[in-house]
């Protein structure tokens, strides 16, 4: 039987030289199939020659060259047990890298609605949780007992959990944001709970950042903002519908008032930079109020920042209008009924007329 040293320089000789020709083979295989797969490569298939599971196909390879050299000149008994830790633990890098690489994959088919923000996050934590799990198994495989290391975590963990239990709310909050990919920086989005519309300019572990209109930029904790209802203005469609409440005279011809309403609507939208040209527009009418009987105009800008510009535009060519075609919007009016007959005292208790 080989001396020890030698039978260790034959199996990584025999390992080197295996993994050697995996990486060549691995190369050879992505050559060939990469102009094949180039139009795809935002897929799985163009990303899986380009750069996936990278190295696993190596690892693999020399792995099952030492079991095949180890059935054809079984080891000593010193080296057998080194060859089989070192082969699990090969397994377990082999295992770790094929999962992490699924998992960065299938945020790459999701990259256009994470957003470059939300990517980084999703990507460090995977990385972080692999990185943690191939640590374990390793541990694991070498000897070492990770019960009490488990543990000692666990009880750390608790403690800095209920320390930080704000702070990690938003983290998770952030997470869960990130994942669910309703929204991403650009966006144009309304909470509702906090009573703010503005544009997503930064997600991140903790909070994120709207610029809201006037340019200031308000930051909300994520886990405020995942239990609030949102209104995302930018999905499906960033062109959005608005109302401009009028009201008219009661002795108005209401044909007459939405016809030239709707001419107003028309012309507006064809010719205002910030609506959207052909949009018919619609009018609604509404009540009769105090004084008026009032009706909605629904407008279309072409992009949530738009909506006060259409709606100026649209207020100064219908009065415009309204005022060339006779049509009132008149001014609030109280009706007051006065009995007669009756005495009304003065200051001085002196009876006035009746």
């Amino acid at each position: 039987m080989p001396d020890v040293p030698v039978q260790i320089l034959t199996y990584l000789a025999v390992a080197a030289a295996a993994f050697l020709v995996g990486l060549f083979a691995e190369q050879f295989v992505r050559s060939r199939f990469r102009k094949r797969f180039a139009r795809t490569s935002g897929g799985w298939s163009g990303w899986a020659v380009a750069s996936g599971f990278r190295l696993v196909p190596a690892v693999l390879t020399a792995v099952l060259a030492i079991r095949i050299l180890m059935l054809v000149e079984p080891p000593g008994a010193a080296v057998e047990p080194v060859l089989i830790t070192t082969l699990e633990v090969a397994l377990v890098l082999a295992a770790v890298r094929a999962g992490l690489d699924a998992g960065l994959a299938a945020l790459r088919a999701r990259e256009t609605r994470l957003g470059q923000q939300g990517m980084s996050i999703l990507r460090n934590t995977l990385v972080t949780i692999a990185l943690l799990v191939g640590t374990m198994l390793i541990l694991d495989q070498v000897g070492i007992s990770v019960g009490p290391i488990l543990a000692t975590l666990g009880v750390g963990a608790l403690a800095l959990a209920l320390a930080l239990q704000p702070t990690l709310g938003n983290i998770f909050a952030g997470m869960q944001l990130v994942g669910a990919a309703q929204f991403q920086e650009g966006d144009f989005v309304k909470v509702h709970g906090a009573d703010v519309e503005g544009y997503v300019t930064d997600i991140g572990w903790r909070t994120t950042t709207l610029r809201t209109l006037l340019d200031n930029h308000v930051i909300i904790p994520n886990s405020q903002l995942a239990d609030s209802i949102l209104t995302n203005l930018d999905t499906p469609d960033p062109k959005v519908r608005l109302r401009v409440p009028v009201g008219v005279h009661y002795d108005t011809d209401m044909e007459h008032a939405e016809q030239t309403a709707r001419e107003v609507i028309r012309r507006v939208q064809d010719e205002s930079d910030a609506g959207v040209g052909g949009f018919g527009g619609d009018i609604r009418w509404t009540g009769f109020g105090d004084s008026a009987v009032t009706f909605n105009a629904v407008l279309q800008a072409a992009a949530p920042e738009f909506r006060f510009d259409l709606a100026n535009a649209f207020i100064k060519l219908l009065h415009r209008r309204f005022g060339e075609e006779g049509i009132e919007i008149p001014y609030p009016i109280r009706n007051l009924y006065l009995r007669t007959g009756v005495e009304v005292s003065g200051p001085a208790g002196q009876a006035g007329p009746g």
